[in-house]
């Protein structure tokens, strides 16, 4: 299986620590270039996964003009939570636990505030978080917020029809974010999870702040800059974007080069 003594003992070793483990898994799952380790060993995966996992601007318009142009409250339900998750980059489990309260005290102090309570991680490392409620939050939240109109203030902001006013779950929404999706004409796998991404990724693109990775840190309320890094580096939208300047193409979409490759295999 291994082609020298030494691989033997680097997996030898490796398999006594978790990293070391995943390695050992990759030396019997697959070889790169020759070589039984991936490439960068190992690091780059879950950034890469990551990176993927965003809509660029153009996905973002047409999902949000998908919504705009169905009409009824359930759509402007889903399409001021995609809002609101899209311009604060809270986490799905975070607004979903946001009550009627939470809204009108963010409108009223300029802050949606999320306690640490209600927020991921480890019970030692949760701290409190603060969201700026800027233009299309304010505007997101007073959408919510109509839609509950006659709500108690410790009632639920998103609620699932069928839930008698209990919050929408997490599951449910999944639902909707891929039924839009789909309606969209989107990529596969796009959860309400990629609107956090999508956010970190719209400060990248238009902030002038001399440290966006900071600014990203600040917006997603990450512990460590070490949780942000993974924004910082070049997406193939980013690459491609700067190509295009030097040669003028146009961008062919991955839908594209299916079909002309469909079109070929047909012949």
């Amino acid at each position: 299986m291994f082609t020298s003594f030494g691989q033997i003992l680097f997996i030898t070793w490796a398999v006594g620590t978790i990293r070391g483990r995943r390695l050992a898994w990759h030396a019997t799952r697959c070889r790169h270039a020759g070589s039984f380790l991936p490439p960068g060993n190992g690091h780059y995966t879950r950034s890469e996964r990551m990176l993927k996992k965003y809509l660029p601007e153009d996905e973002q318009r047409r999902l949000r003009n998908t919504l705009k142009q169905t009409a009824g409250p359930v759509a402007r339900r889903d399409g001021g939570t995609i809002e609101l998750l899209t311009h604060t980059g809270m986490r799905i489990g975070e607004c979903l636990h946001l009550s009627v309260g939470d809204a009108v005290a963010a409108l009223k102090t300029g802050y949606i505030f999320l306690a640490k309570e209600t927020r991921k991680g480890r019970a030692d490392e949760k701290r409190d978080h603060e969201v700026l409620v800027t233009v299309p939050v304010r505007a997101a939240l007073n959408e919510l917020l109509a839609l509950r109109e006659g709500a108690a203030l410790d009632e639920a902001l998103i609620v699932s029809r069928k839930s008698g006013g209990q919050a929408m779950s997490v599951r449910a929404f999944e639902q909707r974010v891929a039924y839009w999706a789909k309606q969209a004409g989107l990529p596969d796998g796009v959860s309400p999870h990629w609107f956090r991404h999508t956010r970190a990724m719209n400060i990248m693109r238009r902030t002038t702040s001399p440290d966006p990775l900071g600014i990203v840190k600040a917006a997603l309320g990450h512990s460590s800059i070490r949780s942000t890094e993974v924004y910082a580096r070049q997406t193939r939208e980013n690459v491609e974007a700067a190509l295009r300047e030097v040669d003028g193409k146009p961008r062919l979409r991955l839908a594209d080069l299916r079909k002309m490759h469909e079109g070929r295999v047909s012949l």
